[in-house]
């Protein structure tokens, strides 16, 4: 089983995860650690900003799909942390979201609130499993 770890140039180098992990089966199965709104020296894009980085968020996403040869149609499961969410966010958090993933065949989805995340100003984080 080959195990292949990615971290793309254009995302925040983490110290104590790898962004991206793939693990070679039958199917390889992609692994990406939570993704936030975060340039690649770690700032915060869009400070308190749900939807910007909702946005912001999926399309370092894409980057770290594209790392490992995927993309978002190979999204299996999709688990989204909002900060403060509010059952009135969910429809647009839908709606965002929609504009990402495959349509015919959408992932598995967990929407959770939360309390807070790792930087102050971050209102959003998704980690994924992908599947090719």
């Amino acid at each position: 089983m080959e195990r292949i770890a990615i971290n793309p140039p254009e995302l925040f180098s983490g110290k104590a995860f790898s962004q991206t992990f793939s693990i070679s089966t039958p199917q390889r199965l992609i692994f990406v650690s939570g993704q936030v709104d975060c340039d690649r020296e770690g700032k915060v894009r869009n400070p308190d900003d749900l939807e910007a980085q909702l946005a912001g968020t999926l399309d370092n996403l894409k980057i770290a799909l594209r790392a490992q040869g995927a993309s978002m149609r190979d999204l299996v499961q999709v688990t989204i942390y909002v900060v403060g969410l509010r059952p009135e966010d969910t429809a647009r958090i839908r709606e965002i979201r929609s504009a990402y993933f495959d349509a015919e065949r959408p992932p598995a989805v967990t929407l959770l609130g939360i309390e807070r995340l790792a930087f102050p100003g971050l209102r959003v984080e998704i980690d994924i499993i992908a599947a090719q």
